[in-house]
C-alpha cells in the first residue's frame, strides 16, 4: 500500500513524500533507519498514525471535542425525523460517517479530473456517479440530474474495486459502494430516494462549513502566533479535519 508522510528537516522545514509498505509501521521503522522522524503518516485507505499522541496540546483536544460537538448536531440534523415512502410518519435513520468516505489519496491530477467530471470515466451508470460526486467530505458537488430510476440501478448494481485499477480509482469505487449500503439501509428504515439525495446535500454543505471556519480560524490566529507556534497549530487543527475525513488546510504562506 501507498503512505504519504510527513517530516520536518534540521532547519524546520516541513516536507512530505511517500513509499510503498505494508503497514504504517513498516513506514516508520524504515524512516527512523534513515534518521528521519516522521511526525504523520497517512496511508491510501484514509487512515492515519501519528508519532507525536502525547503531545497534543490542550487546546487541540478541547478544539476537537467542539468540532465533534458541531458535527454530532450535524448528525443530528440528518437523522431526525422524516416521512417514508409510504407516507408514515417515523425516525428514519441514516448512518453517517462510518469509514467509508474519506479523501482521494493519490495522484492530483487524476483526483481534480474526478471531482470535475463526477468521475465519468470510472462509473458508466449516473447513479454512481451522482454518489460519487458526494463520496468526498467537504468537497462541492456539481450539480446532477439524476433521476430515481437510474439511483434504483445503481443500486442494483456494483462497481467493485480491481487490483489492476489505480489507486484513486479503488479508493472512489469503495467509497460509492459504501454509500450505497447506506442508502439501502436508509430506504429499509423508510426513507426515499429523494430524501436520502437531499440529505447527501445537507452532509455535503456542514462538511463544506466546518472546513471554512477552521480556515477563517486559522487564518485569524495567525496574525497572533509565532511561526514555529503557528506551525504546530495548523497540524493540531487539520488533525480534526482529518478525524472528520475532510481535507486539511494548505498553508500558502511565502
Amino acid at each position: 500500500m501507498k503512505y504519504t508522510y510527513a517530516y520536518k528537516t534540521s532547519d524546520g522545514i516541513r516536507h512530505e513524500d511517500s513509499m510503498n509498505a505494508s503497514s504504517r509501521e513498516e513506514v516508520f521503522e524504515t524512516l527512523r533507519a534513515k534518521g528521519i522522524k516522521a511526525i504523520k503518516v497517512v496511508a491510501a485507505d484514509g487512515s492515519k498514525a501519528n508519532g507525536e499522541v502525547r503531545g497534543v496540546r490542550k487546546r487541540a483536544v478541547v478544539a476537537l471535542v467542539i468540532l465533534a460537538a458541531v458535527w454530532a448536531g450535524v448528525v443530528a440534523y440528518i437523522g431526525g425525523e422524516r416521512t417514508g415512502e409510504g407516507g408514515h410518519a417515523g425516525r428514519v435513520t441514516l448512518p453517517l460517517e462510518s469509514g467509508t468516505r474519506r479523501q482521494v489519496i493519490g495522484d492530483m491530477a487524476i483526483i481534480e479530473k474526478g471531482i470535475r467530471t463526477g468521475w465519468a470515466d470510472v462509473f458508466a451508470r449516473e447513479g454512481d456517479r451522482f454518489l460519487a460526486s458526494f463520496a468526498i467530505p467537504g468537497v462541492k458537488a456539481g450539480q446532477r440530474s439524476t433521476s430515481e430510476e437510474e439511483m434504483r440501478r445503481a443500486l442494483e448494481g456494483k462497481v467493485a474495486p480491481q487490483p489492476t485499477d489505480p489507486i484513486e480509482v479503488q479508493q472512489i469505487k469503495a467509497m460509492v459502494e459504501g454509500m450505497k449500503e447506506e442508502a439501502r439501509q436508509y430506504l429499509a428504515a423508510g426513507g426515499s430516494l429523494v430524501d436520502y439525495g437531499k440529505r447527501l446535500v445537507e452532509r455535503q454543505e456542514a462538511e463544506i462549513a466546518i472546513y471554512n471556519r477552521v480556515k477563517n480560524e486559522i487564518e485569524t490566529i495567525r496574525k497572533t502566533m509565532a511561526e514555529d507556534a503557528f506551525e504546530a497549530y495548523l497540524e493540531e487543527r487539520n488533525d480534526e479535519l482529518r478525524n472528520l475525513g475532510i481535507k486539511p488546510i494548505v498553508d500558502n504562506r511565502d
